[in-house]
């Protein structure tokens, strides 16, 4: 997916590299297509949540009032023989808390609350964007082997930027280059360049620390090796304890172990409370350190408090390789409060949509005219991948948001049924392509721009929050997904338009990747 090696470099090591970069690109590129896209979206994951749950659309000045007491209250009315309850207090990104109970021997309760008025809103049914687009990122939807196969792809993608560093000799020069030529397939290589080396500190930043954080995955001896210089960091980890089977005191206030856990923690205040064994004498209660004012994620760092005198029973030590691992962690996951940053974050990522999409448009066209000829069929094949991974991915997702918008509340098993229609959608968009070729470029982005425009239409249909409305209520999170879905339609029908003029393999090719990343 690069250009070839220059003809004044030395011809070992970079034609080794060279033939790396195109191969490796050529059949993991789909794959870093589908990480890529998912881990853009999950940047804004909270703020698709708000979208596609409208009941949680609630006025964040009214989350300060509420106390992690009042949601204990609220719990225990939601399921009072809970073997346990999970309680997550608003913040500025979620204006609404919730509250998890554990039922002895039956299903989970997971419920929002409206922190003004106390009251459990109704099951959204829908996993939204925190945990269908986040997970989706890393795990493909496939437990174990999904995970294994994206931390194949953070390796191989860290040696991508690596290789395409060495063996594009003219690589600054490239950047400040930008031919919108005749043949496409320059046009195509300039777009692949820009958009390597104008992000290339992030692509390096991504790819790497997915390797280190996912290294239990692919290589757990490298951690044991880590871990065994810092024991401290493995033998205080955790903490549990059965329950006792007798009755215990009066449970003891969240308030007040909120509050003893900020001293600990130098003045950050815990968000989310884990009961464990409520009533029992051996009940506790677990809290998270938050992790919006650092870039370290400290999803990891927790105390336990005893649950009825409060007295401190264990916490996870705060040593150097806890430290670096909640550094790494969290310059990946993007957990902390920084809409600069955030927004950053979201535009390098969509960059990177658009360099792993011209590398495989760019492989298609410097091979489709000589396969034509040798009769091989093995560049339709790759174009009808390419197309199903990529412009096929972005109509599954406005798929995912329409049937959000389109499925009744309350219908059985919703969450499940949007998730079908996502993976439906993104077979016969993949079938779609392998059946029309080339035409379903200009196809598919036609489909994407109307998409686009339909789950702005239904969510103003459905929820009463039309763009304008949203904005003047103060609802940026909802505002925000319908604007960047208008510009989504804008520039997929942009590059529709140039496709259809160009006809078969004319210079607008590379506009389809404007509209993937769009």
């Amino acid at each position: 997916m690069s250009a070839p090696a220059s003809p004044d470099a030395p011809g070992g090591l970079r034609s080794a590299l060279n033939w790396f970069h195109t191969w490796f690109g050529l059949f993991v590129g789909g794959l870093l297509f589908v990480i890529f896209w998912t881990g853009t979206l999950a940047v804004f994951d909270r703020e698709i949540d708000r979208w596609m749950m409208p009941a949680t659309r609630a006025p964040s000045a009214a989350a300060a009032a509420v106390t992690p007491d009042r949601l204990l209250q609220v719990a225990q009315r939601l399921a009072p023989d809970a073997r346990g309850w999970t309680i997550t207090l608003p913040d500025a990104r979620t204006p609404v808390a919730h509250v998890r109970a554990e039922p002895t021997g039956g299903a989970a309760i997971s419920r929002y609350v409206d922190p003004a008025t106390l009251r459990v809103l109704p099951d959204q049914g829908t996993l939204g964007g925190e945990r269908f687009f986040y997970p989706y990122h890393f795990r493909l939807n496939s437990g174990t082997l999904g995970l294994a196969l994206c931390a194949l792809a953070a390796v191989v993608m860290m040696a991508l930027c690596l290789s395409g560093v060495v063996i594009h000799r003219r690589i600054l020069i490239d950047f400040f280059t930008l031919r919108i030529a005749r043949k496409p397939q320059r046009t195509t290589l300039d777009l692949h360049n820009i958009s390597g080396v104008l992000a290339l500190p992030f692509h390096l930043m991504i790819a790497f620390t997915g390797v280190a954080i996912f290294t239990y995955t692919y290589l757990p001896s490298a951690q044991m090796i880590v871990f065994a210089g810092d024991p401290a960091a493995v033998t205080g980890g955790w903490f549990s304890r059965p329950a006792a089977g007798t009755p215990g005191g009066p449970p003891v206030s969240l308030d007040r172990v909120r509050e003893e856990a900020a001293r600990h923690w130098r003045g950050d205040r815990p968000e989310v409370f884990r009961v464990v064994h409520p009533g029992d004498a051996n009940a506790y209660v677990e809290v998270q350190r938050p992790s919006a004012r650092t870039i370290s994620y400290r999803n990891g760092s927790r105390m336990w408090f005893d649950g009825s005198s409060g007295a401190l029973l264990a916490a996870t030590p705060d040593t150097a390789t806890t430290r670096a691992y909640a550094f790494l962690y969290g310059i990946h996951a993007i957990q902390f409060d920084h809409w600069t940053l955030r927004w950053l974050y979201f535009l390098s990522g969509l960059a990177g949509c658009v360099l792993i999409a011209t590398g495989l448009l760019f492989w298609f066209q410097s091979r489709s005219k000589r396969h034509s000829k040798l009769g091989m069929r093995g560049s339709r094949l790759v174009e009808a991948a390419a197309i199903g991974l990529t412009t096929g991915l972005l109509i599954a997702t406005l798929a995912f948001l329409i049937a959000n918008r389109l499925l009744p509340l309350g219908l059985d098993e919703r969450a499940a049924l949007e998730v079908r229609a996502f993976h439906a959608v993104w077979i016969a968009a993949a079938l779609h392509a392998l059946w029309r070729g080339h035409a379903a470029w200009a196809e598919q982005a036609w489909a994407i721009a109307a998409g686009a425009v339909a789950a702005v239409l239904l969510n103003a249909a459905t929820t009463a929050d039309a763009l304008p409305l949203a904005m003047a209520r103060g609802l940026w999170p909802v505002a925000g997904v319908d604007l960047v879905l208008i510009a989504g339609a804008a520039i997929a029908a942009r590059a529709a338009l140039r496709l259809r003029r160009a006809g078969r393999g004319g210079p607008a090719a590379p506009a389809a990747a404007s509209a993937m990343a769009g």
